[in-house]
């Protein structure tokens, strides 16, 4: 399993390349030995002017051959609504030649409402993607929790953590989870 989480403050910094290429660093890291066409491609990137880093196709290759020598590989990629927008068409062409190379390979993807449909289009053949939202009593549960480790509990009176927990759970837009399991393409 590799995971990686998108994160809006790094936004900048944030690409397909970089996504892709975590995730390949933690796959790597499991899998002995180091597949020899792997090592000759960092190798290879290493030893030329300046040490240029991998390119997109390249990593997807390595991926691709990692998943490949695994049984069964799960790729979660957590708040991809903050992972940048201009980014997204290359990482989903690279998630759809993944998956298709790999039926063994599971993607488990979370974003918010409109990463959904960016999935259906993507990823054209699959079944209808589940949505979950969280209820307001799971928010305000989950509020409630952090406030209790709060490191500094006076600096907050009983007026203004009642409103936090009446006012968050109404106003959050919530988060979906979507599942992209390729075991369930659909055929036509």
């Amino acid at each position: 399993m590799a995971c990686v989480y998108c994160d809006f403050h790094a936004h900048k910094e944030q690409s397909a390349t970089g996504l892709l290429a975590s995730l390949l660093r933690q796959l790597v890291a499991v899998v002995e030995p180091t597949p020899r066409a792997i090592k000759e491609a960092f190798d290879r990137a290493k030893s030329e002017v300046g040490g240029r880093a991998l390119r997109l196709p390249e990593i997807c290759a390595m991926l691709i051959k990692s998943i490949s020598s695994l049984r069964r590989g799960f790729i979660c990629i957590d708040a991809l609504d903050e992972f940048p927008a201009k980014h997204r068409p290359d990482l989903w062409d690279s998630l759809q030649h993944i998956i298709a190379e790999c039926p063994n390979v599971r993607l488990f993807i979370t974003g918010r409402p409109h990463i959904r449909e960016e999935a259906k289009k993507y990823l054209p053949g699959y079944p209808d993607i589940p949505s979950v939202q969280p209820t307001k009593e799971d928010i305000g549960g989950y509020l409630a929790m952090r406030l209790k480790k709060d490191p500094d509990p006076y600096a907050m009176d009983k007026g203004l953590e009642a409103d936090i927990l009446r006012i968050i759970p109404e106003k959050i837009p919530g988060a979906y989870v979507k599942s992209i399991n390729s075991e369930f393409k659909v055929t036509s």
